[in-house]
């Protein structure tokens, strides 16, 4: 009785965590893989950056670990749940947002006062960062090896233990 309840459980599991991968690849069709396109505009937060930046634009391949590109909006309900996440992965790697379709710097100042969000954000009013990126949903988030290459991509609430595994595993392949 026990073997049989610990099998289907243990069926149930696989079958969610196939449900799981195949709608991220569903819903990450679209996104950009490879080498990112270039990330530039108007940062808020600029003294967060601990990385390469110019003229306002974002060297995304100056990192020497990995780092996660979070794409969010004010509006966003899911990304409202997100943003503790992406904060606690702040402490330990490099984290760059985009905040698409959001207003001007001051509201997005203040959204991310409001959240506790202490990352450096690229305002991308227009969408057009976010559409370059293939994101036509929030939250979205990019694992950027320390080679300058996306390396993994997700689209929806994605868990802490999720991001950093893909983080951690981003570093490890990384060539030596």
């Amino acid at each position: 009785m026990l073997s049989r309840l610990l099998r289907e459980v243990a069926l149930y599991g696989l079958v969610v965590l196939v449900a799981g991968f195949l709608g991220n690849l569903w819903m990450t069709r679209g996104q950009v893989s490879g080498a990112p396109p270039g990330l530039s505009g108007q940062i808020i937060q600029p003294d967060r950056i601990a990385g390469g930046t110019t003229a306002g634009r974002l060297d995304l391949a100056a990192y020497d670990k990995p780092m996660l590109l979070y794409f969010f909006a004010e509006w966003c309900p899911i990304c409202k749940l997100q943003n503790p996440v992406i904060e606690n992965i702040a402490e330990d790697y490099p984290v760059i947002g985009v905040a698409m379709q959001s207003g001007d710097a001051e509201k997005i100042r203040r959204y991310l006062e409001q959240r506790g969000l202490n990352i450096p954000v690229v305002n991308d009013p227009s969408g057009r960062i976010s559409r370059s990126y293939g994101v036509n949903g929030v939250p979205a988030a990019f694992v950027i090896g320390p080679d300058g290459e996306i390396r993994y991509s997700t689209r929806g609430y994605a868990t802490e233990a999720g991001l950093r595994s893909r983080l951690w595993l981003a570093g490890d392949a990384s060539p030596g």
